[in-house]
């Protein structure tokens, strides 16, 4: 499993550059770097379960609930 340094490297690498980057055999170009964000978020959600720690705040989408 890629680290979150990794990712964070592969993401400023494809932003700067403009091009891609590989993490653990895996390019990722600018066309896809919505999977490297989600897989950064997926890791830091990992790695604050691990170490105990909660977010305290959480954003709340109210239009899928009907309110515009």
């Amino acid at each position: 499993m890629a680290t979150l340094a990794e990712v964070n490297a592969a993401i400023t690498k494809v932003t700067d550059e403009g091009q891609s980057s590989t993490v653990e055999g895996i390019s990722y170009t600018r066309a896809n770097l919505a999977s490297l964000t989600q897989l950064r978020e997926t890791l830091k959600s990992a790695s604050d379960r691990a170490a105990g720690s909660r977010p305290t705040f959480r954003g709340f989408n109210f239009t899928s609930m009907g309110y515009d």
